[in-house]
């Protein structure tokens, strides 16, 4: 990668097959009206009428890095270092979404206009242009890529990037850097490159994989203490070996008042948490930080803790006005808690340390986007600092109250704000029991198969609950293998919500069998490519496993040689479900509609269908 400047302060980089020209600087918006520019051999200073920015470049080890820096400009809302780029070379583009849900994976540039977070790849046939920064501890960082006419109608892709200061920058502000470079393969490089983002932000690592059950994708609101003693004294007669049992919403009388009982735990969740520990498991919690319910004592008496916009009216993130209320509760308006107030932290900080002491080691924090609030556009008790920096002092508050031991868990969260706190985090839309949208698979297939690059990088994926239950689902058998395998061999956490004690021996067999066991990540061998299946592969010291389901609409042929996605080109082959083992160097079946295969793959014949995935 290299670099060129030009004395009209627009500059170049360039690649082996792709680049840009004609960047120019930013602000709010605007490409920057300089007074005068200045340019040297690796810098560009632009004197505006108030204020100056300047660039500066450097080669590093095969990549460009770009540092901006702003002097006299306070009040600036967002900055973008490189803008009106025109791109060459390129068809498709990765994007990574900014966090659960997405939109992540690789789109055909023209289409639309894209938006990525943290990071964009320009893709090739070979190889991908990368633009990412490393730094996500103050400032959201985006990156924009449209299709635009130029004067003489001709068309041209148009690249841009930056920061959101969110009118929080002083006199004189350094930018996190931004890098440019190229790798020879987009999954390889998206994975190194996640691998530095982790290594700067202090991911962390050190929680064995989640397998868990979960109250809400079949009890949903309506747990209660004595449902909860059927369950865990049921449970340990199925030799389902949970780690954590997690209580999800609906234990409150309103959001915001998490320490007080309500009809369904009137004794509080303390005793529920008693009752999780008695049975072996360890007790987790779901909770949203965030949320404060119109209802809750909170709000009655401290309506100062809450945002409010530039108007003065409550920053209101949902209106529950129609049958039925928004998980039981009587709440109409959910208003949004301001951390940046010293006494709401130290309130959220005694709830998460009073759950702690109770027991509870897993937290599930849900809706925890609704802290990022743009601390331009609202009205904070600190406007000093942005958005980011007021999340991530809360991560900080709730680690320190949760303790190293306990696992934290972001849900409906930003991916790179919450880096260096986080353990587990979901990335798809809430699965449900259908596969039409909404609530079907569909966001989890695209975003499991995005996001792969981070998972055990970042922290522990988690795709979402696995439902194996034979009632009260819409879902076909040959649905319900397909996800659960698809789910498990992600490498995320393995979750659950049905009644364990309700459902079939062959289905508790499937559970037991999908126990995650180490750090495991997938391989995607295509990428990137138009295919219609979903292939995930497993390089393991046992042998392989080769994982194909068709997610469309019709029947699906599809064909695979060893030598392409495995160091040898001959393997014993034993198909999930089946006894024949045969030796061959190649596979090709027809896939129904929503249905999988899963191949074992040993240089000696498998004589047994193993019990579990990964022990065999």
């Amino acid at each position: 990668m290299d670099y060129i400047l030009h004395e009209n302060g627009q500059w170049d980089i360039s690649g082996n097959a792709i680049g840009f020209c004609h960047a120019y600087p930013a602000i709010d918006g605007r490409p920057l009206s300089p007074v005068s520019v200045t340019r040297g051999e690796d810098f560009l200073l632009y004197r505006l009428e108030k204020g100056e920015v300047e660039l500066r470049f450097f080669r590093r080890e095969g990549e460009v890095e770009v540092a901006c820096h702003l002097r006299g400009l306070p009040g600036i809302h967002d900055v973008e270092p490189f803008a009106g780029a025109e791109v060459r070379g390129a068809s498709k583009a990765f994007i990574q979404g900014f966090g659960m849900e997405g939109p992540s994976g690789v789109r055909s540039i023209g289409e639309g206009a894209l938006e990525s977070n943290g990071l964009m790849a320009l893709c090739l046939e070979a190889g991908a242009w990368f633009v990412y920064a490393l730094d996500h501890r103050r400032y959201v960082n985006r990156y924009f890529l449209e299709r635009k006419s130029g004067l003489f109608g001709q068309a041209y892709d148009c690249l841009s990037g930056g920061f959101n200061l969110e009118g929080t920058g002083g006199e004189d502000v350094t930018l996190p850097a931004l890098f440019f470079t190229e790798k020879d393969a987009l999954a390889e490089g998206l994975k190194s490159l996640a691998e530095r983002i982790a290594a700067f932000m202090g991911a962390r690592k050190k929680q064995p994989p989640a397998f868990h059950w979960c109250s809400w994708y079949y009890l949903y609101q309506n747990l209660s203490q004595d449902l909860l003693e059927e369950y865990v004294e049921a449970f340990q007669t199925e030799e389902i070996p949970f780690r954590y049992i997690q209580i999800d919403a609906g234990y409150a009388p309103s959001l915001g008042d998490w320490l007080e009982p309500n009809h369904l735990f009137p004794e509080g969740l303390e005793k529920a948490a008693a009752a999780i520990r008695g049975a072996g498991y360890q007790p987790g919690v779901w909770i949203g930080p965030f949320m404060v319910g119109d209802q809750s004592r909170l709000y009655r008496e401290h309506p100062d803790w809450i945002l409010y916009d530039r108007e003065g009216e409550p920053v209101t993130m949902i209106r529950s006005y129609n049958e039925p209320k928004v998980w039981g509760n009587r709440d109409s308006n959910y208003y949004v808690l301001d951390t940046s107030h010293p006494q709401a932290l130290a309130y959220l900080k005694e709830v998460f340390e009073t759950l702690h002491g109770w027991g509870f080691r897993l937290f599930k924090t849900d809706f925890m986007l609704w802290g990022m609030q743009d601390t331009a556009r609202v009205r904070r008790y600190d406007d000093s600092r942005t958005s980011v920096e007021i999340f991530r002092d809360t991560l900080q508050m709730i680690r320190e109250a949760i303790g190293e031991e306990s696992y934290f868990l972001g849900c409906i969260a930003p991916f790179l704000p919450f880096l260096g706190y986080a353990d587990g985090m979901r990335i798809a839309g809430d699965v449900g029991a259908q596969w039409a949208e909404d609530y079907g698979p569909v966001n989890m297939l695209r975003e499991l198969v995005a996001d792969n690059y981070f998972n055990h990088v970042y922290w522990q994926n988690d795709p979402d609950s696995v439902l194996l239950r034979e009632f009260e689902i819409f879902l076909k058998p040959t649905e319900v293998r397909s996800l659960a395998f698809l789910q498990a061999l992600s490498g995320g956490m393995v979750t659950t919500s049905d009644p364990v004690h309700r459902i079939g021996e062959d289905r508790k067999k499937l559970l037991r069998f999908l126990e995650p066991e180490g750090e495991v990540c997938p391989v995607l061998p295509y990428l990137g490519e138009d295919r219609g299946e979903v292939v995930l592969l497993h390089r393991l010291e046992q042998g392989n496993l080769l994982y194909v389901m068709n997610p469309t609409e019709e029947p699906l042929t599809v064909a695979y040689e060893f030598g392409e996605l495995f160091w040898e080109k001959e393997w014993y082959v034993r198909r999930y479900g089946e006894d024949s083992v045969e030796k061959r160097g190649w596979y090709t079946t027809v896939l129904e509609p929503h249905g999988c295969v899963l191949l074992f793959l040993t240089r000696e014949p498998l004589e047994r269908e193993p019990e579990n995935l990964w022990r065999w």
